[in-house]
């Protein structure tokens, strides 16, 4: 360390404070080099994981009936738009993502399951993200929005869709 602080002294002609602070830097510098970050796959980085990021991440933009674009979304497009950012399609509408063959018991659901409700002769369509939560679009007097699975919607819920395998 002392030859390099000489050569870099003579070298350069920096200051002895820079120089202290620039081979700082390069002992820093070359200790970040040989770092490595390590995931698992499939812990972080799943599919399901994004599925839930983009849900929550559009959250405030407003309903449009019809809408499956950014400007605005209805609860099937808005499942629609989400799932078909990952390349996954899906029915555009909540009648026909319902009767999808994939239905599970909602005790089995996991984050980036479509819920399935029934209200009012309308079927209804949402993307779980776990602990009893959901993301969507509720209606046109409102936003996309995440909600709790409290006792009106649990009296509705009909079944989940697994759409991303195990």
């Amino acid at each position: 360390m002392k030859h390099l602080k000489k050569w870099l002294q003579t070298r350069f002609q920096i200051p002895v404070l820079l120089n202290h602070f620039f081979i700082l830097l390069l002992v820093i510098l070359f200790t970040v080099s040989y770092c490595r970050v390590s995931t698992q796959p499939g812990k972080v980085w799943d599919l399901r994981g994004k599925v839930v990021g983009l849900a929550k991440s559009l959250t405030g933009l407003p309903y449009e009936y019809g809408g499956e674009e950014i400007y605005g979304f209805d609860c099937s497009g808005f499942v629609y738009y989400v799932y078909d950012s990952f390349g996954i399609k899906l029915p555009r509408t909540a009648n026909k993502q319902a009767k999808l063959d994939e239905r599970i018991k909602f005790k089995r659901a996991r984050p980036a399951d479509i819920l399935v409700f029934k209200i009012k002769r309308q079927w209804h369509t949402a993307i779980y993200i776990g602990n009893d939560s959901f993301v969507h679009a509720p209606n046109k007097r409102s936003r996309i929005r995440v909600e709790k699975l409290n006792t009106f919607w649990k009296k509705r819920l009909k079944h989940a869709v697994r759409i991303i395998d195990e």
